[in-house]
């Protein structure tokens, strides 16, 4: 990174973190390297089958592109690129740019999710082979990755990430039982995984991300270390225990609001962490070790958020990042949506059937966290009822849900010889409107500047949306364009984002947004955010809901001391037709009813082609946006109907 990039970090410090920073360095750059494993430095790409099956999958996704886990693996490589990251001194290796490749891509395999996977095929089959496959992958791990060498020691969120995976790894095979029947698995528990184990907990203990770090790797942190202290024998075992269950029981009130929503302001991510909390408490509650009723409680208000959140067909509101980062997926088929695989857990968890909405399949994660009995439990429980004409507004975190829900009656003419058939369809209207903050602590590293943004789905499917995330640290300009004002559905002033961007994952001058008015049961919401105050400007935004006409009135108030040119962007799903007509434009999305809008007649919309949109994260295809542009001075206001035919 560069000086510039450096100075700034610098400013979203306190003096205590500066303090912890040199200590940390310190402890990375001397004590670390003291400890260096320095047997094996070379590198070498190994190319071997391992195992043939025609009836598992072989090839287990890694964001857009895959790894063959039938083979051997090369822990180092990039598969989206082809580069390798160097087996050198861990904490010296460049991962902000794209010299090696992506480093979340070689992360993304080296979590050995995979090997879950693995375990469950061994489990479910009986078949020696999948055992044997399952420790030659984890030993040939060990080899690859001496100690503190190479980029799979740089992260603590993934050392941490590998301790979870192994935990049920070893649950899944029953290594305890194995051990003791077979000497083989015994010598290779004692040799490679053991020491593997005590190593991870070792180094989660003394790498924590504190400070302006202490975000979703610091749960990841204290959950990894909290599953191996439950499981392990490992160094200080007990005093690990208790450090990881306190730091667990005090993240969960701090990043995540009375009302549950995660302080992060990344909506994806909060299966991911939601994951993490869930996961600890299920271990906890396995070994015997129970969390507080606040704890609890806390878990189940996300849970609630969560569930709110989600629309008819589980499709989340895409604001801030998202990675497609899972916790557990022994799953290797295509996306994964855990979303839902969550509302199976929070139901089990908590034995609420709200959280059970029809249609929901149980799946091996919840079959690896609960077992038959978790399953038992969780079919007893009755189907929740669909949500009917219900908003959802969660005033103190700024986040505020619009929906109506509807089962209509439907004829088929030409059905059933001529005679005609009748059955039913969902309607769902729903809109999702960010009021909250930029993100969490001082860089807000996942936050995108989005103030007083919106989407827009009807009937399970994306319409008006968020861009998405497609990047972290590799192709700047898009990384720049993904997080932009402009690339959200809100009002972009003199071409400036509302923050400044100081780095790939690094907010410097937050704005702040507040909530002025909110009625749930009429419908209404009014906010302002103050990011623009630095150009002269103020803007505020109005939303209404008429629930019986299906229609959203969206006001924006800007008030400018000066002549600032004012940018307003509606979004579209790359599946998206859209016909504009002056100051009209109606857009379909296949299988959902269409969406009129009707603009501003100060306003001159255009249809441009030139956007982007990604679903997954590297993965992005273009899409359509409606677009105008004007100058303002003094109060300018703008009212933009939408309506769902």
């Amino acid at each position: 990174m560069s000086i510039s990039w450096y100075i700034k970090r610098l400013q979203t410090f306190s003096a205590g973190e500066v303090f912890y920073r040199i200590r940390q360095r310190f402890r990375t750059h001397v004590l670390d390297w003291i400890k260096l494993d320095e047997s094996d430095f070379t590198h070498s790409k190994p190319d071997c089958s391992i195992v043939s099956d025609s009836n598992a999958h072989s090839f287990y996704p890694i964001f857009e592109s895959s790894v063959d886990i039938f083979k051997d693996i090369d822990w180092h490589l990039d598969v989206s690129t082809g580069k390798h990251f160097p087996k050198t001194f861990s904490h010296k290796i460049d991962i902000r740019s794209d010299k090696y490749g992506s480093a979340k891509h070689v992360w993304e395999v080296n979590r050995q999710q995979f090997l879950l996977h693995i375990a469950w095929l061994y489990k479910t089959t009986g078949q020696h082979k999948y055992l044997v496959l399952y420790c030659h992958h984890l030993g040939m791990w060990r080899d690859a990755n001496p100690y503190l060498v190479g980029v799979n020691w740089y992260s603590n969120i993934e050392v941490n990430l590998r301790l979870i995976n192994w935990f049920f790894g070893w649950e899944v095979l029953d290594i305890d039982n194995l051990r003791k029947k077979d000497p083989i698995v015994e010598e290779f528990i004692v040799e490679i995984w053991t020491p593997l184990i005590c190593d991870h907990a070792d180094f989660s203990y003394n790498h924590p991300s504190f400070y302006s770090s202490a975000n979703n790797h610091l749960v990841a942190e204290y959950a990894g270390l909290f599953v191996a202290a439950c499981k392990w024998q490992i160094p200080h075992q007990k005093a690990r225990l208790d450090y990881a269950r306190k730091g667990l029981e005090r993240e969960i009130l701090k990043q995540n609001t009375p009302e549950g929503v995660n302080r992060e302001e990344a909506a994806e991510y909060i299966q991911f962490i939601d994951d993490f909390f869930l996961i600890a408490a299920v271990a906890g509650r396995r070994y015997g070790i129970k969390f507080s009723d606040a704890y609890n409680k806390r878990l189940h208000a996300m849970a609630e958020y969560m569930n709110a959140m989600l629309d008819m067909n589980c499709n989340y509101p895409m604001y801030g990042d998202g990675d497609d980062g899972f916790v557990l997926r022994p799953d290797a088929g295509g996306h994964f949506n855990n979303f839902k695989s969550l509302l199976v857990s929070f139901a089990t968890y908590f034995g609420d059937s709200s959280f059970k909405r029809a249609g929901l399949a149980w799946d091996e994660k919840n079959e690896i966290l609960f077992g038959k009995e978790g399953r038992r439990q969780f079919e007893a429980l009755p189907t929740a009822p669909a949500v009917r004409d219900k908003n959802k507004f969660f005033a103190e975190s700024g986040h505020f849900i619009f929906r109506k829900v509807e089962t209509i009656t439907t004829t088929d003419v030409g059905a059933n010889n001529g005679r005609g058939s009748t059955g039913t369809a969902v309607h769902e209207t729903y809109m999702h409107f960010d009021a909250a903050p930029l993100g969490y602590l001082s860089i807000a590293a996942h936050g995108h500047a989005d103030a007083l943004s919106f989407i827009l789905h009807v009937d399970g499917n994306p319409v008006i949306v968020d861009p998405g995330t497609f990047t972290y640290h590799t192709h700047r300009e898009l990384r720049n364009y993904f997080v932009s004002t402009l690339a959200h559905n809100t009002v972009c002033v003199n071409g400036k984002n509302q923050a400044e961007q100081a780095g790939p994952t690094l907010w410097l001058k937050h704005y702040k947004a507040k909530v002025i008015s909110c009625d749930k049961a009429q419908g209404v919401v009014e906010a302002t955010h103050d990011g623009y105050a630095s150009e002269g400007v103020s803007h505020t935004r109005r939303v209404e809901f008429n629930r019986d006409a299906e229609e959203f009135v969206i006001t924006d108030t800007l008030r400018c001391d000066r002549k600032s040119s004012l940018e307003i962007p509606f979004h579209l799903h790359p599946s998206a037709t859209v016909t504009l007509d002056g100051a009209a434009a109606e857009i379909s999305v296949p299988g959902s009813r269409r969406v009129a809008m009707e603009f501003d007649q100060k306003l001159a919309y255009e249809i441009r082609e030139n956007g982007w949109y990604s679903e997954h994260f590297g993965e992005k295809v273009p899409a359509k946006y409606l677009y105008a542009k004007t100058d303002g001075e003094g109060t300018v206001e703008f009212v933009t109907k939408i309506k769902v035919l």
